[in-house]
């Protein structure tokens, strides 16, 4: 795995420097001269140094970002396999979710509310206090004394995952172009399913000695993470308030006032108690309370009530409009422009949908390899690793659909979500079978569905919501632990249900209803059942695991209906103008200079080509936008293209691209 990533970054690195963003040639120019920052083609001094300057730099913010990244990722599924012996320590197996729904819960609605930290107080601010916050829940969770407190630290574990998380790609998108964000978000996609697929494994071996050490190993790593993240602090982007550096002769205390009275705290409490209250709503309902108890349908309706409250107030907070006169300084968390296109709906639910598969399989796969197959924490962690190559498969295809052939994001997409869907219906069947080989190639192709579907989807609000990129990557990112979140409390409740009263075998009934007891309580005590009460939990088990992926289905499948409405982005070769290349018609000077860097020195004998004179005079766009960035069409991408629409809507965009002041992109 660690090859491959050095692999893509040095690729990467070669292809972005022959592959030129804006080149700046004069008329009779030749495209056979040699080119700027390419290994060792010309002998300028200066170009070598930037070369390597930029490579270190690369590889330098992959390091400081990733121990608090990859911990976020480990923190969520290193108890998979644990689950059984931690809710076994508590005598409560029968609550088994509820560590997970904990963390999912709060790693769902606090990620919009960072995005608008990120963007207030900076991204450096905004990540520190995140791995500060998943190091005291990690402790917590390591020191736990009592269910409550371990739920605790798992809940303030999601705030931080959800901070880690959500500002960790919303730094890899910073001033940079498509091409450069495929690359980065790979790699990142990578070591994020990496994390996913080696906590389980992690996790039942520290639970051979004791599961408390799982959460001990991901203090320490976010431990590691403060540091590496303030060895970032200034090549970050900063905030519109700076706390450490204030402007206009302000005090910390007053920049810091400032910067929370911008804040959205309305919409912060909505959304937060509205998401909360659903989740809640669908965890009770079927398993801890029936549907239509005044618990379960009090949650559902308060938590939809607020929802919509949140959108309603959000559109009146927009300039010119009723709230905004009132609250002047209050920006919104989640602007209403973004909230009526159709494309960023389609992408969150296509995240629902992503979430819910990914979920499920380190869950109810977990479950299914100890609770049926009666293996250990660390054997069924072994098991989820099969789960890796198809994850793999997926992210390398959609690196090879976005960034070369067909250099696009939708049929990276629309086909992930074939490859989901198919692979949930089918491992409902193969956990059925109890067939261990069926189940785990069904798991190589739900993850090679699921991994093709991560990147594109950054890629694809990237290119058509640059000017809103923190709230629409917020939107994305709550959405696939949201999808998650929900699917697991639907399968919990269905699988609850399933598993029934088990009581065959025993030798009378008081005896089973004991027996019965007993097993919810801990799973350890199944082994200590009679043999034939034994088979008929295991059986009953594999039957409940087969409807509890049956019935997240339909949300998979929805997403893949719903991917056939996409628009489409194209990703262009272009890079930044910090990777720009400039051919050139000639060698160095005398003094060892190539033709860009003799322009700043007065000695050098070598003349300045005239498209860089008029790049200089002109003031050319310092980010090196091109034209080619913008393409991209938010109309039903497979309508146009059976229309034979799509080269005039491509052209279209160019040219509104062309026009446009405000951002890097536009759409259709």
């Amino acid at each position: 795995m660690i090859k491959y990533v050095y692999q893509q970054v040095r690729k990467h690195t070669q292809t972005s420097q022959q592959s030129s963003p804006q080149r700046l040639t004069t008329p009779n120019s030749e495209r056979s001269g040699w080119i700027l920052g390419s290994p060792p083609r010309g002998n300028c001094t200066t170009c070598a140094a930037e070369s390597r300057a930029a490579y270190l730099k690369s590889w330098g913010f992959l390091l400081g970002l990733l121990p608090a990244y990859f911990v976020a990722s480990l923190e969520l599924t290193i108890v998979a396999t644990a689950l059984p012996e931690i809710a076994s320590h508590f005598n409560k197996f029968d609550q088994l979710n509820w560590p997970v729904t904990a963390f999912t819960l709060t790693s769902t609605a606090f990620i919009p509310v960072f995005g608008q930290l990120a963007d207030t107080f900076g991204r450096h601010a905004s990540l520190q206090s995140a791995a500060v916050i998943s190091l005291i829940g990690s402790i917590m969770c390591a020191a736990a004394p009592s269910w409550p407190v371990l739920l605790l630290g798992r809940a303030l574990q999601g705030i931080g995952a959800a901070g880690i998380d959500n500002v960790t790609m919303i730094i890899l998108a910073d001033q940079a172009s498509l091409k450069e964000q495929a690359v980065n978000m790979s790699i990142f996609q990578l070591l994020n399913g990496f994390g996913y697929s080696v906590g389980p494994v992690i996790g039942g071996n520290l639970t051979k000695a004791d599961w408390r050490y799982c959460f001990a190993l991901c203090a320490a790593i976010v431990f590691l993470s403060l540091f590496t993240i303030f060895s970032l602090r200034g090549q970050l982007k900063p905030g519109k308030i700076s706390v450490l550096h204030p402007s206009n002769g302000q005090s910390r205390t007053k920049a810091l006032v400032q910067g929370l009275s911008t804040l959205d705290y309305v919409g912060m409490f909505m959304f937060m108690a509205g998401v909360c209250l659903l989740i809640m709503g669908t965890t009770w309902g079927g398993a801890t309370f029936p549907w239509d108890s005044a618990a379960v349908v009090s949650c559902l309706v308060v938590g939809g009530v607020l929802i919509t409250l949140f959108v309603l107030f959000e559109y009146l907070l927009e300039p010119g409009r009723i709230l905004s006169r009132l609250f002047p300084r209050t920006i919104p968390m989640i602007p209403a422009s973004l909230l009526h296109r159709k494309d960023i709906g389609i992408i969150c639910f296509i995240a629902v949908g992503a979430g819910a598969a990914f979920y499920s399989i380190f869950y109810f796969v977990g479950i299914f390899f100890t609770l049926v197959e009666a293996r250990t924490a660390s054997e069924a962690g072994t098991k989820l690793l099969y789960y890796i190559p198809g994850l793999g498969i997926g992210v390398y295809a959609a690196i090879r659909c976005c960034n070369y052939w067909p250099g696009q994001t939708f049929w990276a997409l629309f086909m992930g979500t074939i490859f989901q869907t198919a692979g949930i219906a089918a491992l409902g069947a193969a956990v059925n079978l109890r067939d261990e080989t069926f189940v785990a190639v069904m798991m190589a192709l739900t993850g090679a569905g699921t991994g093709a579907i991560f990147m594109p989807s950054n890629l694809h609000l990237a290119g058509m919501f640059r000017e809103h990129l923190a709230p629409a990557y917020s939107l994305m990112r709550f959405s696939l632990p949201f999808g998650g979140t929900i699917a697991l409390a639907i399968m919990n409740s269905v699988f609850q249900n399933r598993l029934g009263d088990i009581s065959g075998g025993t030798s009378g009934a008081n005896n089973a209803g004991a027996a019965n007891s007993q097993w919810r309580d801990s799973i350890d005590a199944i082994v200590s059942l009679p043999e034939a009460l034994q088979g008929a939990i295991r059986s009953q088990a594999s039957t409940a695991v087969m409807w509890a992926f049956i019935s997240i289905v339909p949300i998979v499948a929805l997403a893949t209906v719903m991917a056939a409405f996409l628009g489409n982005v194209w990703i262009p070769a272009e890079t930044t103008s910090s990777n720009a290349i400039v051919e050139h018609t000639g060698g160095t000077d005398e003094n060892g200079y190539c033709e860009k860097h003799a322009a700043s020195n007065i000695g050098s004998s070598v003349a300045v080509p005239e498209a860089i004179e008029m790049s200089q005079m002109n003031g050319a766009d310092s980010k090196g936008t091109s034209t080619e960035a913008g393409r991209c069409i938010s109309s039903i991408y497979l309508l146009e293209l059976v229309r034979g629409r799509v080269k005039d809507l491509k052209s279209t965009s160019v040219r509104e691209v062309g026009e446009a002041s405000g951002g890097l992109y536009s759409t259709v």
